[in-house]
């Protein structure tokens, strides 16, 4: 799996010493070689991050990405060359065109319906009316993009995303129906709205940025563009690609480890609108263990990069894409 830096908090620094990165901050120093990093991920804008330090992720090809405080990447830095790349991005601009697109679309939104519907299987205390009324719904959802697939393969993009985001909308109200009724009752969450000012909402937005940085990487290192996307709309400065791809892992990666640990009664302190930088940090490590958790025969965190793999493999070949499905069954 990725091996992630996180450097967050106001006046940390990243340096360099001895050929070793340095994090410097309260007086303290940590120091990491790069050859035990695969990602850096600056989560305030208060931290530092000096030439060398720069020069040395770059040669190293370590990737440092840099989030804002909704947990959203802003920027990325990483090696200028990757293998591959030109035949790869080449066929995923020509799938945006000749109806694959369209198929990659519904398989990505069948994948992350199926995965949240494996988190909502999982979830004890709930009403077992209510949960059987929702794991219905979603496999209704799943059913409705079944039926889609050979038609996706035909129709225009455009309206191919429209269908799909429409299905996906409706499996939504339930599944964070679902997540709602199973935290307590002072967390304050009603639905996931992004904007959101309960601790949940804003521990989920932290949590997908740390994704969406993963994502990215891995769509880079397997040659695919991460700005050209196939369910979101491309829209100018956006790595779309990266916001479709995550949806495949989120319920397995953030919404149960985070929704687990609200559940045994953590919350964390939201000031003027942010996390605070402590709180901030027991979520980058939740989501580093259970990216670290086994899932069939891999991590999370190494299904996160072979999938990316496999999407740009199909690409190249024209056969269909197979997403990642984190559970053998939940019916």
């Amino acid at each position: 799996m990725a091996r992630i830096l996180h450097v967050d908090g106001y006046g940390v620094k990243l340096g360099v010493q001895r050929g070793n990165l340095v994090v410097s901050e309260n007086g303290g120093r940590r120091s990491v070689s790069p050859g035990d990093v695969d990602v850096v991920v600056i989560a305030s804008s208060g931290v530092s991050v000096s030439s060398r330090a720069l020069r040395l992720l770059a040669r190293s090809g370590v990737e440092l990405v840099v989030i804002d405080s909704n947990g959203d990447p802003i920027g990325i830095l990483y090696m200028s060359y990757y293998t591959r790349t030109p035949f790869t991005r080449n066929a995923q601009y020509e799938a945006l065109l000749d109806g694959r697109g369209g198929e990659i679309a519904v398989e990505i939104a069948y994948s992350k319906i199926y995965n949240q519907a494996c988190h909502v299987a999982g979830i004890t205390g709930l009403d077992k009316a209510f949960k059987r009324e929702v794991l219905e719904a979603l496999d209704h959802s799943l059913e409705r993009l079944e039926s889609m697939r050979s038609w996706a393969r035909e129709a225009e993009l455009e309206v191919v995303r429209r269908e799909v985001m429409s299905v996906e909308a409706a499996a939504a109200r339930h599944y964070w129906a679902a997540v709602a009724g199973s935290l307590p009752a002072g967390v304050g969450f009603e639905g996931r709205d992004r904007g959101g000012a309960d601790p949940f909402n804003k521990a989920l937005n932290y949590g997908y940025g740390i994704l969406y940085s993963l994502a990215w990487r891995s769509l880079v290192l397997a040659g695919l563009d991460p700005y050209a996307g196939f369910l979101h709309t491309d829209r100018s400065g956006r790595p779309v690609l990266s916001f479709d791809y995550v949806e495949m892992f989120r319920a397995h990666a953030v919404d149960k480890p985070l929704a687990s640990e609200f559940r045994r009664g953590w919350l964390p302190s939201v000031d003027e609108s942010r996390i605070d930088p402590g709180d901030r940090r027991r979520i980058a490590q939740l989501v580093t263990r259970a990216l670290g958790r086994r899932v069939g025969g891999e991590t999370l965190g190494e299904a996160v990069s072979r999938y990316a793999q496999r999407l740009a493999r199909s690409l190249r070949r024209g056969s269909r894409f197979q997403g990642f499905r984190g559970c053998r069954g939940w019916r």
